[in-house]
């Protein structure tokens, strides 16, 4: 990307605040290899709440 001129943070950064409107953030964590903590702040920017999954994936656990 940056051969052709193309800002890679700003590219990476607009592809995880997309991202963190899917995906928990422990999964962007690994995605994009940055802390679990960090994709946690990235969440909370982006306004998303993954609550309702957290919740969701307790109960299916025996």
């Amino acid at each position: 990307m940056k051969q052709h001129g193309l800002p890679v943070r700003a590219a990476r950064n607009t592809a995880l605040m997309e991202a963190i409107t899917d995906l928990p953030p422990i999964v962007l964590a690994d995605l994009f290899a940055i802390s679990p903590a960090t994709a946690h702040r990235w969440s909370q920017l982006a306004g998303k709440s993954w609550a309702p999954y957290l919740a969701a994936r307790q109960r299916s656990r025996p």
